[in-house]
């Protein structure tokens, strides 16, 4: 079988609802949809047994609603014991994208490999990451692109950054992050990454000491995404004075042109200057009010911050919020309070009273039931928009005094594992948004 001319028009072919009419034949199977995209490879010794059960019909199923879905397949009788191997070869040819996602993620969109890419270059552009250097001739490796995030003694943003990866990672696309290395707990447990896109290989490593070259640092941009970018001085005087890193990256240069020329897909995210950008998030977030006895249908995602766990809940409308218990969590220790006796809504006015903004005046806190479209879970709970959220823990630092506000004022604050997770996001929050993190779950 020549695995590169199949021509899924020249195969035979049915719709996914139609199913039924499948032939009972051994087979390699293409799913594939309206616009001939390859989104998952199979095979089977009875192509008709196989799809009277199929485990992703489900989930197929419900992307048809927006894609016309088709199964084409290559009859393989002569072929059975070479099925496994066959398989193989073509989803390493077509990398077809429901192969690397779970069966039971919902599909409501075929990412492009182009799109993930830059939704991820975008985060680590910015996490502060900079492009250190470019290897075009690389001896075991494809030509690779040296990325470095920084890292501050055995702090980073190494958890940031594994959390927005992993998120491009849940994404029904042909683009895969894989963390290569981790490095041990008592190191920082930094993390090491790589991806592969038209034969670029993308390396992202932990840098000690990187915040030093960023004010000389130049610009330079990747798959239409900027960065900064070690210049030609710098990149030569570090391997001057570390000639055992010299020779390993003998073919090591600094990146001038974009080794991937691909047009940005969506401009209102490129970051324009060495700080960190973050999305726009409306302040005022309210949502209409539910009738008595209905439900607000919702998702949710958990993103970490520092080893800090999230739950950023989303409504219908697309504006994000966290539940009040999350607040209750950090501030005092306690993951489900009692909305009566913690006196949950006056605490709340409270708080949001001494933050130095008036944006939030005349906020309507409501109690109101709330059920997650993934699990069907339903709660009760009170809704905080994510930037009034955001708002509440920086105000935190207005309560911590001593050493530890010293520290947070002049930057110098190194967390540590026991520190309170309200203090550890108080921090992060100073020069960063939560909101920055939910670019990498946008379809």
């Amino acid at each position: 079988m020549l695995l590169e001319n199949i021509n899924l028009s020249e195969l035979p072919s049915v719709y996914l609802l139609d199913k039924d009419k499948l032939p009972n034949c051994a087979a390699i199977y293409f799913v594939s949809d309206s616009q001939g995209q390859i989104i998952y490879i199979g095979r089977t010794i009875n192509l008709a047994a196989r799809w009277r059960e199929h485990h992703r019909f489900k989930q197929l199923k419900r992307f048809n609603r927006k894609e016309r879905i088709n199964i084409s397949w290559v009859n393989c009788s002569n072929q059975i014991n070479a099925l496994p191997t066959i398989e193989n070869e073509l989803i390493n040819l077509y990398k077809p994208p429901l192969n690397w996602s779970k069966v039971v993620a919902p599909i409501r969109k075929i990412t492009p490999a182009e799109t993930a890419l830059q939704q991820s270059l975008q985060q680590l552009a910015n996490c502060n990451t900079m492009i250190f250097g470019f290897d075009p001739i690389a001896d075991k490796e494809p030509p690779t692109i040296y990325l470095v995030y920084p890292v501050y003694d055995r702090r980073g943003v190494s958890g940031t950054i594994r959390s927005a990866l992993k998120n491009i990672n849940k994404k029904a696309s042909t683009l895969k992050w894989k963390e290569y290395h981790t490095d041990p707990k008592r190191l920082g447990k930094f993390g090491y990454w790589e991806t592969e896109y038209n034969g670029i290989r993308i390396d992202v490593a932990p840098f000690q000491g990187l915040v030093h070259f960023m004010d000389n640092s130049t610009r330079r941009a990747i798959a239409g995404v900027e960065f900064m970018a070690f210049s030609n001085e710098q990149l030569e005087i570090l391997l001057e004075n570390t000639p055992e890193f010299k020779e390993e990256a003998s073919g090591l240069e600094a990146l001038e042109d974009d080794p991937i020329p691909i047009e940005l897909v969506d401009k209102k995210y490129q970051s324009n200057s060495n700080r960190q950008d973050v999305i726009e998030v409306e302040p005022w977030e309210g949502l209409e009010l539910m009738a008595e006895g209905e439900a607000r249908v919702m998702t949710r995602q958990f993103i970490y911050v520092d080893d800090v766990e999230i739950e950023i809940c989303t409504s219908e409308n697309v504006k994000h919020f966290v539940r009040h218990n999350v607040y209750w969590w950090l501030i005092y220790g306690n993951k489900n309070p009692d909305q009566g006796r913690n006196n949950i809504i006056e605490n709340l006015k409270n708080a949001v009273e001494i933050l130095p903004t008036i944006r939030w005046c005349g906020y309507r806190f409501r109690v109101e039931t709330i059920v997650f479209s993934e699990d069907e879970m339903e709660v009760e709970s009170i809704l905080l928009p994510l930037t009034m959220f955001e708002d509440l823990i920086r105000n935190v630092k207005s309560s911590i005094a001593g050493k530890v506000l010293e520290e947070i004022k002049s930057g110098e604050y190194k967390s540590k594992p026991d520190a309170k997770a309200y203090i550890k996001l108080c921090v992060w929050l100073q020069s960063n948004s939560l909101s920055s993190l939910l670019l990498a779950n946008k379809s």
